[in-house]
C-alpha cells in the first residue's frame, strides 16, 4: 500500500513540475518564485513570436486599370448588326458611283449588279428622291462631254425604273468633264472620272 501511495505521490509531483514546461513568463503564477523551473523552458518575448500569417488582400487595380479591364470585357458590337444600313437611313446611296468605259454609257454587269441594291434601298424609302450626275473625263470638247454625261445620267436612271422605281422620284445633270473626281491626264484618273454619282435630292 505504502509503495502504491509513494508512485501516486510521484506521479503527481511529475505531472505539476512538468506544468512548467508550458509558463509564458518565468515568473509566472503557474510557476511559483520559490520553485525553479525545469531546465530548458526560457521565457517567450511577444516580440520575437511571429505573427500569425494573414492572408495577403488581393491587389486592387488603379482606376486605370479597371477601366481598360472594363473596356476590354465589354462585348463588342456585333459584326452582322453593326455592318446594318438602317431602312430609313439615306446614308448608304448618297455618293453610290458607277463606272463607264471611255466613250460609252453603256452599263457594265458590275453596274448592274449594284443598281440592284440601290433600287431596293429606294423601294424601302419611298420618301427619297435622288439626283444622277452624269461625268466624263477631260478629253473631248466641253459639249460633247456635256452630252454624254446627260447619257450616263439617263442610263442609269431607266436602270432604276426597270427595277421599280418611280422615274419622278429621279432627276438627272451632266457636269461633263467640268468637276473631275481625279485630276491628272493619266488613264487611272481618267477611269475615275467617267462616272455617275446619285445624291439624295431634296425639292
Amino acid at each position: 500500500m505504502m509503495m502504491i501511495r509513494r508512485a501516486m505521490g510521484a506521479a503527481l509531483i511529475g505531472l505539476w513540475l512538468g506544468g512548467c514546461s508550458v509558463v509564458v513568463f518565468e515568473d509566472g503564477p503557474a510557476c511559483p518564485a520559490d520553485t525553479a523551473c525545469p531546465v530548458g523552458v526560457t521565457a517567450l518575448d511577444p516580440a520575437t513570436v511571429p505573427a500569425e500569417q494573414s492572408p495577403q488582400p488581393a491587389p486592387q487595380p488603379s482606376p486605370s486599370q479597371s477601366a481598360a479591364s472594363s473596356q476590354s470585357a465589354a462585348p463588342s458590337a456585333s459584326p452582322a448588326l453593326s455592318g446594318q444600313s438602317d431602312a430609313k437611313s439615306d446614308v448608304s446611296i448618297d455618293g453610290y458611283r458607277s463606272y463607264f468605259d471611255y466613250d460609252s454609257a453603256v452599263l457594265s454587269q458590275e453596274t448592274l449588279s449594284g443598281l440592284l441594291f440601290v433600287a431596293d434601298h429606294l423601294k424601302a424609302n419611298p420618301a427619297l428622291r435622288i439626283l444622277i450626275e452624269g461625268h466624263c473625263d477631260q478629253r473631248g470638247t466641253r459639249d460633247y462631254n456635256i452630252a454624254l454625261g446627260h447619257k450616263r445620267a439617263d442610263a442609269v436612271r431607266m436602270q432604276l425604273a426597270r427595277l421599280g422605281v418611280d422615274r419622278r422620284r429621279i432627276k438627272t445633270k451632266s457636269y461633263g468633264k467640268e468637276r473631275p473626281a481625279v485630276r491628272g491626264a493619266t488613264a487611272a484618273a481618267w477611269a475615275k472620272n467617267r462616272r455617275t454619282v446619285i445624291r439624295l435630292h431634296h425639292d
